[in-house]
């Protein structure tokens, strides 16, 4: 049973928990971070929770994966987030510490029910709501093929396609994209060759690129061009959620998993360094603020960085006194992080900053040097005590 937070109670332990951060804060003491969890409690529907988009709370990036057939949806299982599809549990999360999530959907192996089902008007609906949820960075569809991995460049908008096992036979709408005429192709923004030379390279399995035939007139060929369709709604960079790469690759059926399993991981590897290098760093930052003071007194900066994809940038900040902040929270492009700090000994001191987007992508270094004389606040400096003993009271000897 699902259990039912009571709004009183909220109340009280959302109360609770400011006290104990609040006493934590005040003595300097990590117990503080104790009042996190009952706010935590309080707030989040756990049940929401599941489906909320972790790239909100991770920023990372999204690949989505489908499949269609043996071997494509077994050689991406551990990507699904479905325990009874992948009973081991979700391996997409920051995959290979690459800063991307990957997620991967096909329908019940054997079955083919369920998620993409074989069924145009399934595999139309589940499309659009994945899609819609995950904000993909990139969509790499699979299905079962003449492969044996078989990259395919085209893929048509068509009037009229092989019939499905199920009433309506045909998809609808159809053609499916009614921005174009009927026989439009679009193309696959993969980077196929490098995909092509990896595999080869790599392991056993022949994969080549198919320049100039179609992917078969069937679910393979609309789901391919449904892919390459979203990639071209989401290709400008003023996209808030924009998608850089989509394609489809047919697998021969007879391909064993644990092979196909290693050349998915290529595709997805390359076209993670594909992503990649497609993003530019995001500007180096300026420091702005007070290049002298006095020790023990709190002086403050304003930091600022643009990325030129438009996404947040973090910064990292080292004070030269051995003491940094370490990455800061997420901002958007262009908006000003404001912080201060308070320099202990006298001396000079290199404040360095640098800045990261949401790629991971860092900018160069910049600095702002400080001097902090030795005098404090209050306290005379020792030359002017000095000055005064011997020009005042020797003088009147």
């Amino acid at each position: 049973m699902k259990a039912n937070i009571g709004k009183t109670d909220k109340i009280a332990r959302i109360f609770l928990g400011v006290i104990i951060i609040a006493v934590g804060v005040y003595y300097e003491s990590w117990w503080g971070l104790v009042g996190i969890v009952p706010i935590v409690i309080a707030s989040i529907d756990i049940e929401n929770f599941k489906n909320i988009n972790k790239n909100q709370y991770f920023n990372r990036k999204n690949i989505m994966l489908t499949g269609f057939w043996n071997p494509t949806g077994q050689m991406i299982s551990e990507f699904s987030t479905d325990l009874e599809l992948n009973p081991d549990g979700w391996k997409g999360e920051n995959w290979e510490d690459s800063g991307y999530n990957i997620y991967s959907y096909f329908p019940t192996p054997d079955l083919y029910n369920g998620t993409f089902e074989v069924d145009y008007q399934n595999t139309w609906d589940d499309f659009w709501s994945i899609t819609s949820d995950l904000n993909p960075i990139a969509i790499i569809s699979f299905g079962a093929g003449a492969g044996p991995w078989e990259i395919e460049y085209n893929a048509r908008n068509l009037q009229y396609w092989i019939n499905d096992e199920n009433k309506p036979y045909q998809p609808t709408p159809s053609p499916p994209d009614d921005t174009v005429e009927a026989g439009f192709v679009r193309h696959s923004t993969l980077p196929a060759q490098v995909i092509q030379d990896e595999i080869n390279n790599e392991t056993d399995i022949e994969a080549w690129v198919d320049w100039d035939s179609d992917p078969g007139r069937y679910l393979c060929e609309y789901i391919a061009y449904l892919g390459m369709w979203y990639q071209n709604i989401h290709s400008l960079e003023s996209d808030p959620n924009p998608c850089k790469s989509a394609g489809f690759i047919h697998v021969n059926a007879e391909v064993p998993v644990d092979k196909a399993m290693i050349a998915a991981n290529i595709t997805i590897r390359e076209t993670i360094e594909f992503l990649d290098s497609l993003n530019e760093a995001p500007s180096s930052p300026i420091i702005t603020g007070p290049s002298s003071g006095k020790i023990d007194e709190t002086y403050y900066y304003e930091i600022v960085s643009e990325d030129p994809e438009g996404g947040e940038v973090s910064y990292y900040i080292d004070w030269g006194d051995d003491d940094q902040e370490g990455w800061t929270r997420m901002l958007p492009s262009g908006e000003i992080y404001n912080i201060s700090h308070i320099w202990n000994e006298e001396g000079s001191y290199t404040i360095k900053v640098k800045a990261k987007d949401d790629y991971g992508i860092e900018s160069d270094w910049v600095s702002l040097e400080i001097s902090m004389p030795k005098q404090k606040k209050g306290v005379l400096n020792k030359n002017i005590i000095l000055w005064m003993f011997e020009n005042i009271i020797f003088m009147n000897l």
